[in-house]
């Protein structure tokens, strides 16, 4: 069990074979050179059972942005759950995989408690890492109620609303929108992101961002945020 995802990083990384046909990320180091250049990745409130790390082709022949893929599992059943579905999608590539002719799939979407996609570059460099489970928008009623309340105690709220006494009331008050982890948000710990708009013509909102610590108590981060409705 591990209350961080580097050492599993660390320990093994797989590669899609359209990035092995490229002769990219070759070397038993691999694994270890690019746990020690991410950021860190503690749990949300499990520890890590274990992972599945994968760097992911990018469908472009050569690659040019690659993603690295991290699974996590708090659990050796949904650990082994993880690895039957990579092994299930790495039979479906192999089954469409005529090199270099026609397109395969990727590793996305395979099933974890915890997934996260991180920008990599062909010569090892990482970019943006983001959390991509879609429970990271389900949030209990207590814990929203309470970053709503710390939010709105906060002086950096209480002057945003003093400098917008126009702002529409249909916009609606503070709402806890998703859960942030620290690769995410350069903060210790994993936060609530808490959103008040400002602005929204029917496709494009935006507002200002407080990211809360429910442990600490405290706003860590203020920020603007714009945000596109399908």
């Amino acid at each position: 069990m591990s209350k961080d995802l580097r050492p599993f990083v660390a320990e093994e990384i797989r590669l899609h074979p359209r990035v092995a046909y490229q002769s990219l990320f070759a070397g038993p180091e691999v694994g270890a050179q690019v746990a020690a250049a991410l950021p860190p990745m503690p749990s949300f409130r499990s520890d890590y059972a274990g992972a599945i790390a994968v760097i992911d082709w990018d469908h472009r022949l050569p690659s040019q942005a690659l993603s690295l893929r991290i699974f996590a599992y708090y659990s050796e059943d949904t650990l082994e759950h993880g690895h039957e579905a990579f092994d299930d999608r790495l039979e479906h590539i192999a089954e469409r995989d005529r090199y270099p002719e026609f397109d395969v799939p990727d590793f996305d979407s395979l099933p974890a408690d915890e997934a996260y996609e991180i920008e990599l570059t062909p010569s090892g460099t990482l970019g943006r890492a983001r959390l991509t489970s879609a429970w990271r928008r389900t949030i209990a009623q207590s814990d929203a109620a309470a970053a709503v309340a710390l939010a709105t105690k906060s002086g950096e709220f209480q002057k945003l609303v003093e400098a917008s006494p126009q702002r529409p009331a249909y916009l609606g008050d503070l709402e806890a929108v998703s859960w942030t982890p620290p690769c995410e948000s350069q903060h210790d710990r994993w936060t609530l992101d808490v959103w008040y708009l400002l602005a929204f013509d029917g496709r494009i909102g935006s507002g200002r961002s407080f990211l809360v610590d429910l442990t600490s108590n405290e706003v860590v981060s203020v920020r603007d945020f714009s945000v596109r409705t399908a």
